[in-house]
């Protein structure tokens, strides 16, 4: 199977100051100094293909410049969920803070389609450091991204 449905990867600039820590996290649009984890108003542009860019270090990159690899919105992507939420095949699902997918609606732009296997809960991943936010991170779940909201 090919990954991102054979989408190739786009490299942004991030706002001074953010990071992205892996991939499948929803990037936000562009403003006048780059891209960051979208938020619940905001249109999403793309998915995370991985983390950001590191210094030669290998420390996460902070200074401007630093740059993400995403993958256009378009065609079935893995995003990573919001811990707890259920989900079943058909169901829409929105953008929720620090780059996740959930099934609230309020206030929130819709991302796709869950396309997945019924989901009773998304597991919490465990604070390994490997995540942006806390242990609202959950697993990562199928999403088809062609209906995202556009306004």
């Amino acid at each position: 199977m090919v990954g991102y449905g054979g989408a190739d990867t786009l490299n942004m600039t991030l706002k001074t100051g953010a990071v992205i820590k892996g991939p499948g996290k929803i990037i936000g649009v562009f403003d006048t100094t780059g891209v960051d984890l979208a938020v619940n108003s905001e249109i999403a542009i793309g998915i995370s293909a991985g983390a950001s860019s590191r210094t030669a270090a290998g420390v996460l990159q902070t200074a401007a410049g630093a740059t993400v690899s995403m993958i256009p919105l378009g065609g079935v992507q893995y995003v990573q969920a919001k811990a707890g939420d259920a989900f079943n095949p058909g169901d829409l699902v929105y953008v929720d803070a620090a780059g996740l997918v959930t099934i609230t609606a309020t206030s929130r732009k819709i991302l796709g389609i869950f396309v997945g296997e019924p989901i009773a809960a998304t597991a919490a991943l465990v604070l390994n450091g490997a995540g942006d936010a806390t242990a609202s991170e959950g697993e990562m779940i199928p999403i088809m991204t062609a209906g995202a909201a556009t306004a």
